[in-house]
């Protein structure tokens, strides 16, 4: 239930964020066909925005693609994780191994604890590691 949950909002800010993509490069596209050298720079500087908006979008579409399998194959692997339920802000000690599958709980485990920025760099590291075994 959760996980449609999570597909139902992704879809629900991409569309929302390829709305503002093209409501972006339309008001750049009039800009710079006025002519005037102001409205021409103001225009093509609003091209820069969709274009950081699209690379965004794919690159968190594609990590959570891919997160997704990585947490799949551990689950028909070895089932539910077990991710330690600890107090927040709690230190939790990284893992040694190159495991992907360590590395998995161990971003959970950081996600679990507040400290999303880190859960997400050692997710990445364990999809980085998966690619390499």
């Amino acid at each position: 239930m959760a996980r449609m949950r999570t597909i139902i909002g992704v879809g629900i800010m991409s569309i929302l964020l390829t709305l503002y993509l093209l409501f972006a490069v339309y008001q750049a596209v009039l800009l710079v066909s006025t002519g005037e050298p102001l409205a021409f720079l103001y225009g093509a500087s609003l091209f820069v925005a969709p274009a950081i908006g699209v690379w965004s979008l794919w690159r968190e579409l594609r990590f959570g693609r891919d997160a997704g399998a990585l947490y799949d194959r551990y689950e028909k692997a070895h089932g539910k994780p077990q991710i330690p339920i600890l107090p927040k802000r709690s230190e939790v000690e990284e893992p040694t191994s190159t495991d992907p599958e360590d590395w998995l709980i161990y971003g959970l485990t950081l996600d679990g604890v507040g400290k999303r920025r880190e859960g997400r760099a050692a997710v990445r590291r364990a999809l980085e590691f998966s690619r390499v075994n």
